[in-house]
């Protein structure tokens, strides 16, 4: 099972799923275009970080696994971009310790639904929902 989803992760199947997914809900018009950015941070296992190994960063594996040290130890932070109804459009997955703010754009930039037909990807919400945090003027223009 784990073999499979490691597989299926860096295949980028998973990514192509959840692009099917909002391509066929977006041409049925179910995707609310009131986008809401927000983040969860998620507490990491003790282990997680792990020790040093000789060659690190070879075989496949990454380097940054979004491990980021706070007061409450390991974590890692989930920032998403999510329609109306609750449906995930995008996410960036940063350390625990990253603030919400300089990851806005880096989230508004993953949304990118497919369209049934011929043209491209939208990309671009018509509302946008936010905490303090993110209401800056350069990201209410």
């Amino acid at each position: 099972m784990y073999t499979r989803f490691r597989r299926w992760a860096l295949d980028g199947t998973f990514t192509r799923m959840l692009a099917a997914v909002q391509a066929e809900k977006d041409a049925t018009g179910y995707i609310d275009w009131l986008v809401s950015v927000d983040s969860t941070v998620t507490r990491a296992h003790q282990h997680a970080a792990g020790a040093r190994k000789e060659g690190a960063g070879q075989g496949g594996e990454t380097c940054d696994h979004a491990l980021g040290r706070s007061r409450g130890g390991l974590t890692t932070k989930i920032h998403l971009a999510r329609d109306g109804r609750g449906r995930p459009l995008g996410f960036v997955l940063t350390g625990g310790n990253a603030a919400d703010c300089t990851r806005f754009e880096e989230v508004m930039d993953t949304i990118k639904v497919r369209r049934a037909g011929p043209g491209r990807p939208r990309t671009r919400p018509d509302h946008v929902l936010g905490d303090k945090g993110n209401s800056s003027r350069k990201k209410r223009a």
